[in-house]
C-alpha cells in the first residue's frame, strides 16, 4: 500500500520560495582566486566562528545550501572529557547530484557517474562536524590514524528530489520501506567524495572502495521518538571508505589540488598529519571500516527552494565511527560510548531546531 507521506507546513514552502529568488540570482561558477591573502582570512575566519569573516572567504564560491529552509544552521557539538570536542562550521553545503558540470570542482556530476546513473537529479544538503583541528596550524584529527576522530564526522543531511520525477523520497520505496542501497550510496558518496576527494584524495584511492558490498544496514522502523516525532533508526557497520590520511612517504601518494576547494576542505576538517616515522607500516589514503547510526525521516514540501516544484526531502542525523581504529586498538566498547555522545548531540540539535521534522507518532 502507498504510503501517506507527511506534507511540510505553508511557511516552509514560503521560505523556499524566497530562497528560490536568490538561488537563481546566485552566480553558478566559482569567482575565487585562490591566493595567500584569501586562505589566510579563511583560516581565521575558520578558528573565530565569526559569521562576517566567514560570509567574505566564501564570496564567490557558490556553496550555500539550507536544511528546512534555513540558511544559517546550529552545528552539533560533542565536548566530552573522554573524547574531546569536535568542530564544525554554521554552513549548509549544498551540491548538485546531476548530470551536468557544475562548482564545486564538478563533485556532483563524478558522484553522479559513479552511484546514481540510474537516478534523477538529486540536491545534497549537509552541515557537519569533525574532531577539532589542533593548534593554529588548524593540524586535523580527521587524517590522524592515532585519533578516535580519524575519518570520522557526524551531523545531518537534506536529500531533495522532485516529485514529478520521483514515484517517492529519497532512500525509500513507495510503501515507506527504507532502501538500503540508496543509504549506503548516499554514504559512500559523502565520505570517498564530497568529503575525501574534495580534501584531494586521489581518484585512484578512492574507486577500489566504490562496491557496496561486504556494507550491512539494520533498520528498525520508527525505532526511536524524538521531540514527539518518530524516525527510522538505520545502522550501517563494515562499510569501507577511503581515508584522508598523507603518510609523508617518500614515493608515496599525496593530495591533489581541486583549485580553492580543496584548501577550502582542509582547513575545514584539519590540515594533513603525515606519521611516517611513528606509523611507518600506514600508505596514504589506506581504506577504513566504518559505523554509522542515522535518524531517518522524509516529507513533501509544494514548493522547493531550488526548483519552486513539489519536492520529497529526505532527512538524516546521525553519527560514525572508526571500526579500523578500534579494532586496532581493542577499544570497541569505547567506539560505542563515543558513537552515542555524537547522536546526543544530534538529538539536540533535533530537539532544539528540528522538532517539526520525523513521522507522526
Amino acid at each position: 500500500m502507498t504510503t501517506s507521506w507527511p506534507v511540510a507546513p505553508p511557511e516552509v514552502s514560503r521560505r523556499a520560495l524566497e530562497k528560490n529568488a536568490r538561488t537563481r540570482a546566485r552566480p553558478k561558477a566559482t569567482a575565487r582566486e585562490d591566493t595567500a591573502l584569501w586562505r589566510a582570512s579563511t583560516r581565521v575566519a575558520l578558528a573565530t566562528k565569526q559569521p562576517g569573516l566567514f560570509d567574505r572567504a566564501l564570496e564567490g564560491l557558490p556553496l550555500t545550501g539550507d536544511v528546512d529552509g534555513r540558511v544559517a544552521v546550529p552545528v552539533a557539538k560533542v565536548d566530552d572529557h573522554r573524547f574531546g570536542q569536535s568542530a564544525g562550521v554554521p554552513f549548509v553545503l549544498e551540491i548538485d547530484v546531476d548530470r551536468v558540470n557544475k562548482e564545486p570542482a564538478n563533485v556532483g556530476h563524478k558522484v553522479d557517474e559513479v552511484f546514481f546513473q540510474h537516478y534523477p537529479p538529486l540536491l545534497f544538503n549537509v552541515c557537519f562536524s569533525c574532531g577539532a583541528p589542533q593548534g593554529a596550524c588548524r593540524v586535523g584529527l580527521y587524517g590522524d590514524p592515532r585519533s578516535r576522530w580519524f575519518n570520522v564526522f557526524f551531523g545531518y543531511y537534506q536529500l531533495d528530489v522532485r516529485v514529478r520525477e520521483s514515484p517517492s523520497p529519497f532512500g525509500y520505496d513507495v510503501n515507506g520501506e527504507v532502501n538500503k542501497q540508496d543509504v549506503l550510496r548516499i554514504g559512500k558518496s559523502d565520505w570517498n567524495y564530497f568529503s575525501n576527494w574534495m580534501y584531494g584524495v586521489p581518484e585512484s584511492a578512492i574507486a577500489p572502495n566504490n562496491t557496496l558490498d561486504g556494507a550491512t544496514v539494520d533498520v528498525k522502523p520508527k525505532g526511536i521518538t524524538i521531540a514527539n516525532r518518530r524516525w527510522d533508526v538505520l545502522t550501517i557497520d563494515k562499510a569501507r571508505m577511503v581515508s584522508a590520511y598523507v603518510s609523508g612517504k617518500p614515493g608515496d601518494a599525496t593530495l591533489e589540488a581541486r583549485g580553492p576547494y580543496s584548501f577550502l576542505w582542509q582547513a575545514a576538517f584539519g590540515f594533513p598529519s603525515p606519521q611516517r616515522k611513528q606509523l611507518p607500516q600506514l600508505d596514504s589514503f589506506f581504506p577504513c571500516d566504518m559505523k554509522a547510526v542515522l535518524y531517518m525521516s522524509a516529507r513533501k514540501v509544494e514548493h522547493a527552494d531550488y526548483s519552486g516544484e513539489a519536492t520529497w526531502q529526505t532527512f538524516l542525523f546521525g553519527g560514525t565511527v572508526n571500526q579500523w581504529w578500534a579494532e586496532q586498538n581493542d577499544r570497541r566498547e569505547e567506539n560505542d560510548e563515543f558513537l552515542e555522545c555524537q547522536l546526543e548531540a544530534v538529538r539536540e540539535v533535533i530537539k532544539g531546531s528540528y522538532p517539526d521534522l520525523g513521522f507522526d507518532p
